[in-house]
């Protein structure tokens, strides 16, 4: 098993190698494991004592001196549960913070590929949505090409609904994209912009990947409303 897996879980590389060495074979002391692992044995107690406390390696005693072993793996679930509890705590506080600071705010501006991630996270989080020029431009599949198959997923599990107009050359590109969700698409002659306008939640996000990627989000109620009469007024007449 390689510790990489372990460290994914929240482990430091250290406390993966002494419980992947605790597993392969239990009942050491603090020395053999120094000397098999290459870990000075001053770490060593500080590292058993820190897995000790994530239940995930326990102790006895023989001859007056302490002799160790791996818990059950079943205990890394424990561990990753109370960190989900912890973590949901966490937000729920944070959010609180945030309503608070959102107050009377119009518009946040989000950059890079992380803010524009943010976003889709947003949107998928609503019931459905109108984009415009979404497919204009198709550098958005590059920017999330190892995350995008995942948002498709959770988009289709959740039946979020949604209308978009694209360019005529995309139009194919976009269908065989969504040709599992409930995402109607429409095209519009000429559109060839890599600015692009999507209306959600009472939310209107104006982005744009091409060179340095962005998001702003608008969240006013009446704006995005009137963009979505536009788009309807627009969809209605193509």
């Amino acid at each position: 098993m390689q510790t990489q897996e372990l460290i994914d879980l929240g482990l430091t590389e250290n406390q993966a190698r002494i419980y992947i060495e605790l597993l392969k074979n239990p009942a050491q002391n603090p020395g053999s494991l120094s000397k098999k692992l290459s870990i000075d044995r001053s770490f060593i107690y500080n590292i058993l004592d820190s897995l000790i406390l994530k239940g995930l390696v326990s102790y006895s005693i023989k001859s007056n001196k302490k002799v160790f072993f791996a818990s059950d793996p079943s205990c890394l679930l424990k561990e990753l549960e109370e960190k989900r509890l912890k973590t949901l705590k966490v937000i729920g506080d944070l959010q609180k913070l945030n309503q608070e600071s959102e107050q009377g705010e119009l518009a946040k501006i989000y950059q890079g590929k992380s803010g524009f991630k943010w976003y889709v996270r947003q949107l998928l989080d609503s019931d459905s949505f109108f984009t415009m020029g979404g497919g204009a431009n198709t550098e958005f599949l590059e920017l999330l090409k190892f995350e995008y198959p995942h948002y498709l997923k959770e988009l289709n599990k959740k039946k979020i609904k949604g209308k978009l107009i694209t360019s005529p050359k995309n139009k194919s590109k976009m269908l065989k994209l969504y040709n599992k969700s409930d995402v109607h698409i429409k095209i519009l002659k000429n559109l060839n912009t890599n600015v692009n306008f999507t209306m959600f939640d009472n939310k209107l996000a104006i982005w744009s990947v091409k060179d340095n990627p962005f998001v702003i989000m608008i969240n006013r109620k009446d704006i995005s409303k009137a963009l979505e009469k536009y788009f309807t007024e627009l969809w209605d007449k193509i």
